[in-house]
Formats: C-alpha cells, sequence, structure tokens
C-alpha cells in the first residue's frame, strides 16, 4: 500500500477540490504563517491595549488587551475549525470514493461543526499557553535575578519548559486531532471522541508519533523558507525603491512585492495545511481498520492449547451415538 505521507502529498497537489478549504485553515489556522508575519491574535490585543491604555490607565488595558485578544483567538479559530471540518470530510470521503466539493463536504458535515471544534479547542488553549507562559516565567526571573547570576538554573528551567511543550505537544496534541476526526466521522460525544483518541495513540504510538515528525517537519520547512523570504524581498525592494523621487510609485512597488510575497507564502501554506489535514485523517482512518481488524481476527491460543474460548462445532457436525443404543424403529 502507498505510504501514508505520500497519500497525504497526492492530496495535497492534485485534489484541487482541497484548496478552498485549505486556504481557510492556512489562513486561520496556521501559528507558523503567524510567525512569519508577526501576527496572531496577541497583535490586535495589544492594538486595544495601546489605545485604551493612553485613556484609561494600565488596569484598564491589561483587561482590554486580555478580551481582544480572547475574542480574536476565538473568532479565528472558529473560521479555521470550518475549513479544517471540511478537509477532514472531503478527505475521508476520498479515501472511500471520491472526493467531495467543499460546498457538499460542508453540507454533510455542518451538524458536527460544534462538537468537532470543541473537541480541538481545549488543545489549542493549552498549545497557545504552553508557548505564551514562558514570557512570563522570563519575566519573572528578571525581577528575581536581574543579572543572570543563575545562569545554569534559567537555563534548566526553559530546558524542562521545552520539553514541557514537547510532551504535551506529542500526547495531547495527538490525541486531539484523532479525537476531532472520530468526533466528525463517527459521531461521537466530545469525552467519548477523546476517549476514543487517547485509545488509537496507545495502540499503535509509532505511527502517531511517526506522523507527528512528519507534520513538525513541514512546519519548519515552510518557516526556514518563509522567513527569510519575508526578510529579503521587502530590503531587496527598499534598496530598489529608495532613490525614486516620486513617493506614490515607491509606495506601489513596495506594496507590490508584499502582494507577491504573501500570495506565494499563501499558496505554499495552503498545500501545507492540506497536507497535515490528509496525513491525520489517513492515519485515523488506517487505525480505525486496523482497530477493526484486530478485533474481527479469531484468537489463536485455544488452538495452541492455551486457555481461551471453548470451541462448540454446529449440532449436525456432531457424530451420532454407538450402533446398538438406538431403540429398533
Amino acid at each position: 500500500m502507498e505510504q501514508d505521507y505520500r497519500r497525504a502529498i497526492r492530496y495535497a497537489l492534485e485534489e484541487k477540490g482541497l484548496w478552498a478549504a485549505g486556504l481557510i485553515a492556512a489562513l486561520a489556522f496556521s501559528e507558523a504563517w503567524w510567525l512569519v508575519f508577526d501576527w496572531g491574535p496577541e497583535s490586535l490585543g495589544e492594538r486595544w491595549e495601546r489605545s485604551v491604555g493612553a485613556v484609561l490607565g494600565d488596569a484598564a488595558a491589561l483587561i482590554a488587551f486580555v478580551a481582544a485578544a480572547l475574542a480574536a483567538f476565538l473568532a479565528i479559530k472558529a473560521v479555521g475549525y470550518l475549513g479544517e471540518m471540511v478537509l477532514v470530510r472531503q478527505v475521508a470521503d476520498g479515501e472511500r470514493g471520491n472526493v467531495p466539493r467543499f460546498d457538499g463536504a460542508f453540507s454533510a458535515s455542518r451538524h458536527g461543526y460544534l462538537p468537532f471544534a470543541v473537541t480541538l479547542l481545549p488543545w489549542d488553549a493549552l498549545r497557545i499557553a504552553l508557548i505564551y507562559l514562558p514570557s512570563l516565567m522570563i519575566a519573572l526571573w528578571d525581577r528575581w535575578d536581574p543579572d543572570l547570576d543563575h545562569i545554569f538554573l534559567y537555563l534548566l528551567a526553559l530546558l524542562l519548559w521545552f520539553c514541557l511543550l514537547v510532551a504535551a505537544s506529542v500526547f495531547a496534541g495527538i490525541t486531539a486531532t484523532l479525537a476531532a476526526r472520530c468526533s466528525l466521522l463517527w459521531e461521537r460525544g466530545i469525552p467519548g471522541a477523546w476517549r476514543e483518541g487517547w485509545r488509537l495513540f496507545r495502540a499503535d504510538s509509532s505511527r502517531c508519533v511517526v506522523a507527528w515528525l512528519q507534520v513538525l517537519a513541514v512546519d519548519i520547512a515552510f518557516v526556514a523558507i518563509a522567513w527569510p523570504l519575508s526578510a529579503l524581498l521587502p530590503w531587496a525592494a527598499g534598496q530598489l525603491v529608495d532613490p525614486i523621487g516620486f513617493a506614490p510609485l515607491r509606495w506601489l512597488i513596495r506594496a507590490a512585492v508584499w502582494l507577491i510575497l504573501a500570495g506565494g507564502l499563501v499558496i505554499i501554506q495552503t498545500g501545507t495545511q492540506c497536507f497535515r489535514s490528509s496525513l491525520w485523517t489517513i492515519t485515523y482512518l488506517e487505525l480505525r481498520e486496523g482497530d477493526a481488524r484486530d478485533e474481527a481476527t479469531v484468537s489463536p491460543r485455544a488452538a495452541d492449547g492455551e486457555e481461551g474460548e471453548a470451541f462448540r462445532p454446529p449440532l449436525t457436525d456432531l457424530p451420532g451415538p454407538p450402533p446398538g443404543l438406538l431403540p429398533p424403529p
């Protein structure tokens, strides 16, 4: 059988019906995109913080930051979950036959959107907390040890936090990813979906970790390509337009360069998101099929003389009584 990652690549490159949902998920569901463009829910919160702080003071500014960042996070994730939900349905149906169009996949899945989103939301909230809490730890450490006299203890604390982030990404992230697909494709309740995701993860943890590493490698590759380009192209455009004396022309050239850069990265991230979602959906379906095959297989323990369920043949296959024991007709 074709390997999972190759099938996922084929879906991402050849199935054009996935690209609309992949675009939605890429713009609203990818931290790699936020990292490159230095944008995210906290950006809106910072703008509100500056605006409110200039009028009402620091306490109100902090409340405004938390409220605006939280509202932006929920709105962005709500849109991202819609794109991801459609992707999951399209790939799942494609594994059984033809890939449906966006509208068909959305119509077939919209009743399961809320359980799907609520299943993923705790993991996304935990991930954001794990990413941003180190900044709080750094600020507290700066108050306690501003000169970094305990540099080795400081580095050890950061290393332990990084290990916690990795462990949470592996265990909670994989479980949530599988649970969301269980919730959508099998219409399980949220607690049942999480239990099913954890069970499938434990049943074949090596396969799940390999899928996680493949997705991580794709994200790292995107950042490695996009981050230098996002710095190099605007710099080159600046070197080109600075000698131009006509200011509107300079602005147009800078805007054109930014649009080309953003458009190219959006296309790459769309393909990346299609690959990520396809790989996890294929992995989930394979785990389910393997689980069903294991349940359907008869245990060989009784044949080996080990303790097991007794074999009872049909009554028609039982031997008859010895001759002479039956009464004469």
